[in-house]
């Protein structure tokens, strides 16, 4: 795997070690123990032990004693280490789901003394909501603002997006349109003032975000910035998608048909436009879409979505690739 421009020296370094510590063994993961127990500084060690124990098999951790372990050396990362960034910044943010709740209360009291110690250091304030937000989107929301509010350019709205977007899928159906207004409107202000953020990801949420609560204007502006991003079929395609998303909400079936044969990306957006036309009676059309997708699609998928379309039920769009 070659590296990443973007990353540093020691960057790479903890990225390639923490590959590599799927491969210890027993008697290796014992040694670094008792390492890290004589230098609790040593990073070098304490990313492979931490890459060992966030080990997943299936839906649970892997090896015994995992949790207990894991909640260690994050409390040491979050006490001795809050401004973590980069690499290892991401892999303290994804670790924030991996505990249970009594675990995570202490490690979440653990970011918000960090917090109140340092509450002008965006870092602090951005790693302490990624984590947190796994499990308490309000405190989250709140660390976001402040993060944000320091440092307008720094991405961590792009990262906010990313949870509420998590979070409408497992929230009751009740909140789901309060989450989607929050994709909106922090979204649209991420897209406004981080540039160096993830736009794209950004977009598709919002503009998803946007057709559920029937905010056209916003899916239209959305589509704007997909074309100006680029040359990239993707990005073309998907604004296809999304206008003619559109078109159907305002009764324009037939556009949206026109908007859909021209597309042949296996992309979110297109699949989203594909089924929807299949529950307003289209099938036609979407038979031909999946006769175009050709090899970007394995044969069985293909084979599966257009018998299902024979039958007259809709594609399940899943197990393509």
């Amino acid at each position: 795997m070659k590296r990443n421009p973007y990353m540093t020296e020691e960057e790479w370094r903890h990225f390639q070690l923490w590959q590599e510590a799927r491969k210890l063994s027993t008697a290796q993961i014992e040694s670094l123990d008792e390492q890290l127990q004589k230098d609790p500084s040593n990073m070098d060690v304490r990313v492979q032990l931490w890459s060992h124990y966030n080990e997943y098999e299936k839906n649970d951790l892997k090896h015994k004693n995992a949790e207990q372990k894991l909640s260690e050396l994050v409390l040491w990362l979050i006490q001795n280490k809050p401004s973590l960034s980069g690499f290892l910044g991401h892999r303290l943010a994804t670790t924030g789901f991996c505990f249970k709740p009594k675990t995570f209360a202490a490690l979440r009291q653990a970011w918000l003394e960090q917090v109140s110690a340092a509450p002008s250091d965006e870092t602090v304030l951005g790693n302490a909501a990624s984590f947190i937000s796994w499990v308490d989107l309000e405190t989250a929301s709140d660390l976001f603002e402040r993060a944000y509010a320091l440092q307008p350019t720094s991405r961590w709205f792009g990262l906010y997006v990313i949870h509420c977007s998590s979070a409408l899928w497992s929230s009751p159906s009740l909140y789901k349109d309060e989450i989607r207004e929050r994709i909106i409107d922090v979204g649209v202000r991420s897209l406004k003032s981080e540039p160096d953020g993830t736009p794209f990801l950004t977009v598709e949420y919002v503009s998803d975000a946007a057709l559920d609560l029937g905010r056209l204007d916003v899916v239209r502006w959305c589509v704007e910035i997909l074309r100006n991003m680029g040359s990239s079929s993707v990005f073309d395609q998907t604004a296809q998608a999304y206008l003619g998303l559109v078109a159907l909400r305002e009764g324009d079936r037939g556009l949206a048909i026109q908007l859909l044969r021209e597309v042949n990306q296996p992309i979110p957006a297109v699949f989203r436009l594909a089924q929807e036309l299949f529950d307003a009676g289209e099938g036609e059309s979407i038979a031909e879409l999946i006769r175009r997708f050709g090899r970007r699609i394995k044969k069985s998928a293909r084979i599966r979505w257009l018998d299902q379309i024979e039958n007259g039920e809709p594609p399940d769009f899943r197990d393509w690739c």
